[in-house]
């Protein structure tokens, strides 16, 4: 592993922050660049990043901070203290999308048409910034002697499935199945947006049976509560997609 990128003298640089940072940079002008092709105000989805970032930190330390209450709860100061860790996907997303539709929703603009401009490129970033997460150690997989990898981390010396690494994988699959279909003038406005809910939520499902991290919060045994986000996610997504494809109108290809 990799946690540490580089040292400037008592300042250290950590290599899941500095990949994170890149991807969230990427998806961003990369959406813009899509946007502007699509006859959208690429300086909306500049502002549009803006508020993503924000509402998807707060979102991700809320869910850590109501699923490590008792901790906090002992510690309320430590609420406060993100840079030594503590957040989870399911919350930011969940706050992104949010955040998203009341920002666009205050400038009157096509909620969906930007967001189905966004999603690819959340899917994109969100897969670069699980390498940073395998970097860093976190987010670990359970026990494999034949395909594991350890991860100093943990601490227990014994390898474990690189699952960070699938989870990006499929991510980028995602979001190359996304992009494929903005290009396309016959789907409705949201399709892109609510697909991308739903693929995510599969994604997640399927990979919480080989993560090994129990500390994220479990419900039984063998079900977590990411599990249950990710059915979430994905049912909402699936009826999203029904909804606008039988209330809204086609959406601009990309070029």
């Amino acid at each position: 592993m990799y946690p540490v990128l580089f040292k400037l003298g008592p300042l250290e640089i950590q290599t899941y922050g500095f990949i994170t940072a890149i991807a969230f940079l990427a998806g961003i002008y990369l959406a813009a660049w899509t946007a502007q092709k699509r006859g959208l105000n690429k300086e909306y989805i500049f502002d549009l990043g803006l508020v993503i970032i924000i509402c998807a930190i707060l979102g991700a330390r809320l869910l850590y901070v109501l699923e490590m209450h008792a901790h906090f709860l002992r510690h309320p100061l430590d609420i406060v203290k993100v840079w030594e860790g503590g957040l989870i996907f399911h919350g930011g997303l969940i706050a992104a999308v949010a955040g998203s539709f009341a920002y666009l929703k205050v400038k009157k603009l096509d909620v969906l048409a930007y967001l189905d401009t966004f999603a690819p490129f959340a899917a994109l970033g969100h897969s670069i910034a699980r390498i940073g997460c395998y970097f860093a150690g976190c987010c670990y997989g359970k026990v494999d002697e034949a395909c594991g990898v350890v991860f100093p981390a943990v601490g227990d010396n014994l390898p474990h499935l690189p699952v960070q690494l699938y989870e990006s994988a499929a991510n980028f699959v995602n979001f190359l199945i996304l992009i494929i279909l903005l290009r396309f003038s016959g789907l409705k406005k949201g399709t892109v947006l609510w697909m991308y809910l739903a693929n995510y939520g599969i994604i997640r499902f399927v990979i919480e049976h080989f993560r090994g991290d129990y500390e994220r919060g479990m419900i039984t045994e063998n079900f977590s509560i990411p599990m249950l986000i990710s059915i979430a996610l994905f049912v909402t997504g699936a009826a999203g997609t029904a909804w606008v494809n039988r209330k809204n109108g086609k959406t601009k290809k990309i070029i």
